[in-house]
């Protein structure tokens, strides 16, 4: 992790998408998976929320992601393309850990991961931990470039965040209460505009 481009920033590990090869996200995320251990909080057989943005990249950090939750003895819960937000409260509700893959308002050429133990996002006394963790790389698995040989598949996308976090919203305002008004949205490249539009 320490020599690779790829480091803690603002909120989740950030770097250059070419940097972020299937060998680094694996890493960086078996050793949040580690460090969630350590506490007591990750043990085999725990669910791991996994979502992402539109980034050319992120499906591809997904899957090296999830290879890595598997791995692990965790078991990858793939919500698609979601808002953080919409991930952050899937993993609440549920008392489980969280990988969203997104680079927020980095150029495209950038990407991230942010990591969300049960009881919210990592701060950065977490990220000292993460980065002590030792992590088991399996050398067998990835290229000379740090690519997946085989990559991993995503398992089947479930719905569930999606609807929680709209039902969220829905239930709070009263029915009609936007009924005569016209409302403007700028999508740009928010993975929300979808939930909006």
């Amino acid at each position: 992790m320490q020599h690779s481009g790829v480091q803690f920033g603002t909120s989740g590990a950030r770097g250059l998408a070419d940097a972020m090869t299937d060998r680094v996200c694996y890493a960086y995320t078996a050793g949040f998976l580690g460090y969630l251990a350590f506490r007591n909080e990750f043990k085999p057989g725990t669910e791991v929320a996994i979502a992402g943005d539109y980034r050319a990249s992120t499906p591809r950090i997904m899957a090296a992601a999830a290879g890595a939750i598997a791995s692990c003895d965790g078991v990858p819960v793939n919500l698609g393309y979601l808002p953080t937000p919409a991930l952050a409260l899937f993993a609440l509700k549920r008392g489980i850990p969280g990988v969203m893959v997104t680079g927020s308002h980095i150029p495209d050429d950038r990407n991230g991961i942010k990591f969300y133990q049960p009881g919210g996002e990592i701060l950065k006394p977490d990220e000292a931990g993460i980065r002590q963790r030792q992590v088991l790389v399996p050398g067998s698995e990835f290229d000379a470039a740090g690519m997946y040989r085989a990559p991993f598949a995503l398992p089947a996308e479930t719905g569930a965040a999606y609807r929680e976090y709209c039902d969220r919203y829905l239930d709070f305002f009263p029915a009609a209460c936007f009924h005569g008004l016209r409302i403007g949205l700028y999508e740009h490249s928010s993975v929300a505009r979808d939930l909006l539009g």
